[in-house]
């Protein structure tokens, strides 16, 4: 068991934080609701997604914070990739490609030759493939600037994943009229084709999404006939395929590294492999929405999923590969005496103002030194303060003033807590939940809190009774039995 020790003294603790604290994937705030079909990370920890109704969002943050941008179209759009900073392609519905060359503040409609929705775009260096409905192929040479048709117009469902590998080998994946799976490959960047179809273990289904490790050995995730899953891997550039199925439909895929491999798909599913998309482990996403796609920076530890309900999910540790940045407790602070953590049984924060002007500090404890925070928020009254305890870096001090509420209506949350190890953490809330003159902290009011008191009356507050010092002066007085029995009398 924990035990934690200030100098300015513990008067109330918490628990654990609620799960979406702890979560090695947390939800960020997109600012939207609208269904979101494409992401791009930078190195740089810029980032794009683009969705339905035209919908582009930036972060300049590693996906911490997001803003919208003007697309000029109100088309559906389905991926994006950025090339540095500044300069990008994203293709949609209609045939549509948009190019922007100032990070998203302008955005040029690039002539593309189809009709038919353009599905997924990649490159390697200035040379990219886009692939659409009707297994429309489209290549391009000078970073999106144009674009030429290797093929259009063809009876089949589309493509829907595009990898290029280097800047003349490339990838599609995607379905064909009879719904088989189909896989096409090029060695002259994007001008000429060769063509596989295959079923997922005898399955039909659609070949969603695609990446390749080298020339001969790739992967592709899969939305099965019967709303399944599968991940199906060749090492003869698609000729043979063998596969995985999964309970769930499987979206995007990406590997940052080919030690480190992720997918995603609906019900909120991620999946995660680390040997080449062998085999794979069930992630915690901490959503049901249906995730559509996924993408990391180089390192493997950053990375952002998006999807339905203008979900952004954002992990700085892999998803939970190794020690990443966790919140472990909480503690309001005022007395001076040790308190062993846990108390009780259920997350939250035990809390109750601490004085006439309703100021209190409340202590986060994480898992590892803490570098730097973004910033904090309380539901009730004001934050005048949060700093890193000097004496202990593992440990957040977030100062409140003016906190009138009730303890159940209060929830202190810190916003971007970075660590030495490079990690953050998008948010963590702690909500304060036991009731005023619950002094033995089993969550109810009744006779047995009353008997309590009376049997303390007249005793220093210590770490055993202090519940019972509701007026905290330091003893266990007849107020604070006569604030207990009012609060018994009013739950009956």
């Amino acid at each position: 068991m924990r035990k934690i020790t200030f100098t300015c003294a513990v008067w109330v603790a918490a628990l654990l934080a609620s799960g979406s604290a702890l979560a090695q994937w947390s939800p960020v705030d997109s600012g939207t609701t609208t269904l979101l079909r494409g992401v791009y990370l930078l190195d740089s920890g810029v980032g794009y997604a683009v969705g339905d109704g035209g919908t582009i969002l930036k972060s300049a943050d590693s996906g911490l914070t997001w803003s919208a941008l003007t697309s000029g179209t109100t088309s559906t759009l389905y991926d994006v990739h950025f090339f540095d900073d500044s300069t990008g392609v994203t293709v949609g519905d209609g045939g549509l490609i948009l190019r922007t060359t100032d990070g998203g503040a302008n955005w040029q409609t690039i002539t593309s030759g189809v009709r038919d929705a353009l599905r997924s775009v990649s490159f390697s260096g200035d040379n990219g493939i886009i692939g659409g409905g009707s297994l429309d192929i489209l290549y391009s040479s000078d970073a999106g600037a144009s674009w030429q048709v290797a093929q259009k117009n063809l009876f089949a469902t589309g493509f829907f994943g595009a990898h290029m590998l280097s800047p003349t080998v490339g990838f599609l994946t995607g379905q064909n009229a009879i719904f088989q799976a189909i896989f096409g490959s090029t060695i002259d960047g994007g001008a000429h084709w060769t063509f596989h179809t295959f079923y997922f273990n005898g399955n039909e289904g659609n070949a969603d999404d695609v990446f390749f490790f080298d020339g001969a050995t790739g992967v592709t995730s899969g939305v099965l006939f019967d709303g399944t899953g599968a991940i199906a891997r060749t090492t003869d550039v698609g000729t043979t395929w063998n596969s995985t199925i999964f309970g769930h439909a499987l979206q995007g895929i990406d590997f940052p590294k080919p030690e480190s491999g992720f997918a995603v798909g609906f019900f909120g599913t991620i999946i995660a492999s680390n040997d080449l998309g062998l085999t794979w482990a069930a992630q915690e996403s901490g959503t049901t929405f249906d995730l559509l796609d996924v993408r990391f920076a180089s390192d493997g530890l950053t990375g952002l999923a998006v999807g339905a309900n203008g979900t952004i999910l954002l992990t700085t540790n892999g998803g939970g590969q190794g020690d990443g940045l966790q919140l472990l407790e909480a503690a309001s602070r005022k007395g001076h005496f040790d308190i062993d953590l846990p108390l009780t049984g259920e997350p939250g924060i035990e809390c109750r103002s601490g004085g006439a002007d309703g100021s209190y500090t409340v202590v986060f404890a994480f898992n590892n030194q803490l570098t730097s925070i973004d910033s904090a928020a309380t539901s009730c009254g004001t934050v005048s303060g949060s700093v890193i305890n000097p004496k202990d870096h593992t440990q957040l001090l977030v100062s409140l003033t003016g906190v009138t509420c009730n303890a159940e209506d209060v929830t202190v949350t810190v916003i971007g807590v970075h660590d030495d190890a490079a990690g953050v953490l998008p948010s963590a809330s702690v909500t304060m939940t036991l009731l005023l003159g619950d002094v033995t902290g089993d969550g109810m009011l009744n006779s047995t809190d009353t008997r309590q008191t009376k049997q303390d009356l007249r005793e220093r507050t210590d770490a055993t009774n202090f519940r019972e010092d509701i007026n905290a002066n330091g003893s266990i007085d007849r107020e604070d039995l006569a604030i207990v029995k009012a609060e018994v009398n009013a739950s009956r």
